[in-house]
């Protein structure tokens, strides 16, 4: 038995990976204290862990500060919404962060940090500040790896290049992503000096990938980009199962699923949901004259859909992804990770459409193995959207791809992984 202590920032995506680990530690014996926000006290004690809230000024709502927020919403998709993210989502909690895990190694001076990417709590004594250091810190990425690598950029390796000429190429790339985000990075800095840190704060992905002695990415290698020096860290740890589904809750039209007609499924997450008019009602309908069932997942009460759902669609709140997609033929999607490797570890070729954080990220990887079409909008008009599906279900070749990155899926094993790494 080891003694753990899991972290992440108050953000939804980056939370319930961590408090699925959690569970798996806490049933395989291990003792799991979860430092979270308030948000997440009762799912940390549903999972059997000790639950410490994270202090005032690193526990906020993430519906909040990523929702219709004024001023985030002001600024344009792209490097200055990412910083905005970087800087106000994860960054202004760290020295809350760190004071809270510093009382948790006084008391356990043993244990070991299992932690989100973007908690960076722990950031602090690992650049000069004084304070204990975990016995062991695995950090686990669940979006798309960043890490630099002279074989590809973060949107993958660019075509038509090879030898000196890719790597002098990629180099100069990676760079300008760094450039990109020395605004988050400067605010580390600043951050990390009013902490009693001593040492230069890295390019900000430099820090998230060479800081914690492991990675454990929620990911395969069959999904992300060549490398040819990865990270000495980085440990492909494959993807979580998806959240059981209760039979009780399946509608009525389940049934309907398995008559014979393409499955079509079209969902938004559970964070950039806000306006369902950008991706959900635009697919309901460009589809509604085909010959497919198309099934939205809101996320969210059924009242947020503006419009009244074609005969051929079928609208839920939520429906377990781990019973409904093995039944699809085509995922939809905004591009979240979680989502997006769902589906593929399910066999379901996938359509981008996501501009915001990591998700053109994703989508590149989508689009460079061939396992779906990156549609580079977060607004797809309706031909775009019909000529996607179309593409996808007329030609074979999308589902032998996927079918290549399924078998690595079903091969890892994440939870025994990332308990091999906490040993």
């Amino acid at each position: 038995m080891v003694s753990v202590i899991v972290a992440a920032p108050p953000v939804f995506g980056e939370t319930v990976p961590l408090l699925e680990l959690a569970a798996s530690l806490v049933r395989r014996g291990h003792s799991v204290t979860a430092l979270l926000g308030s948000r997440f006290a009762g799912s940390a004690r549903a999972v059997g862990a000790h639950f410490v809230r994270l202090p005032d000024g690193a526990d906020y709502d993430d519906r909040v500060l990523l929702g219709a927020n004024p001023e985030r919403l002001a600024l344009p998709p792209g490097p200055e919404q990412y910083n905005w993210d970087l800087v106000n989502v994860f960054l202004n909690g760290m020295k809350g962060q760190h004071e809270a895990l510093q009382r948790l190694l006084d008391e356990d001076p043993g244990a070991a940090l299992l932690s989100n990417s973007l908690f960076c709590g722990a950031w602090p004594v690992m650049l000069g500040a004084p304070g204990r250091r975990p016995r062991k810190w695995v950090s686990v990425v669940a979006a798309a790896i960043t890490a630099e690598d002279d074989a590809t950029t973060v949107f993958g390796p660019i075509p038509g290049l090879t030898g000196e000429e890719a790597v002098t190429a990629h180099r100069a790339a990676n760079a300008e992503f760094h450039a990109m985000l020395e605004p988050a990075r400067r605010a580390a800095q600043d951050r990390l000096t009013e902490i009693g840190g001593t040492e230069p704060m890295p390019p900000f992905y430099t820090a998230v990938y060479h800081l914690p002695n492991t990675i454990a990415a929620l990911t395969v290698p069959e999904f992300d980009f060549p490398r040819a020096t990865p990270p000495s860290t980085l440990t492909y740890a494959g993807i979580l199962p998806p959240h059981p589904g209760n039979e009780s809750r399946k509608p009525d039209w389940w049934d309907e699923l398995d008559a014979g007609r393409p499955v079509v499924v079209v969902t938004q997450g559970t964070t950039a949901n806000g306006d369902l008019g950008q991706l959900v009602e635009p697919t309901l309908l460009a589809l509604a004259d085909k010959d497919v069932l198309v099934i939205a997942t809101l996320c969210q009460d059924l009242s947020a859909l503006g419009i009244v759902p074609p005969g051929n669609a079928r609208v839920a709140d939520y429906i377990p992804f781990d019973e409904l997609l093995p039944r699809a033929d085509l995922l939809i999607t905004n591009g979240g990770a979680g989502g997006t490797q769902t589906a593929l570890a399910a066999g379901v070729p996938v359509v981008m459409c996501g501009t915001t954080e990591e998700k053109p990220m994703n989508a590149a990887r989508v689009a460079y193995h061939r396992v779906g079409i990156d549609l580079e909008t977060a607004t797809p008009s309706r031909e775009q959207i019909v000529d996607a599906v179309t593409t996808i279900l007329g030609d074979p070749s999308y589902r032998e791809a996927v079918g290549r990155v399924r078998a690595s899926y079903a091969a890892h094993d994440p939870i025994a992984t990332v308990e091999a790494l906490l040993s």
